[in-house]
């Protein structure tokens, strides 16, 4: 997933995060599991390892898998979970309909 946008705050521009592994998103407890679907597990985790300071990161991973990628990061901030919220479930809900193959609806 390397076509993902990472805001950088003000920041400078970095490199690609690498993925996150199982054992890592155990480590940072996730603030919140929003559901699996299409054998994917979308969660939130907060992250204060990188030079933007604290952050909010939505994360995607293989249900049973041992990485888990960004998808979408946000500030740590009341706006920023809000977003964040917003990012995770329209992700949750594209595997939803991925999962149940539905395809454009037709007149």
């Amino acid at each position: 997933m390397t076509n993902i946008i990472r805001p950088n705050f003000g920041g400078r521009d970095r490199e690609a995060e690498p993925a996150i592994a199982a054992e890592a998103l155990e480590a940072y407890e996730p603030l919140h599991v929003y559901g699996t679907a299409a054998g994917y597990l979308v969660a939130l985790l907060e992250d204060a390892s990188g030079p933007e300071g604290r952050c909010l990161k939505v994360v995607i991973g293989a249900v049973g898998g041992n990485v888990f990628e960004a998808v979408a990061v946000m500030p740590a901030t009341d706006e920023g979970r809000v977003d964040a919220d917003m990012a995770a479930m329209a992700v949750l809900r594209a595997l939803e309909v991925v999962e149940q193959g539905s395809g454009p609806a037709t007149a």
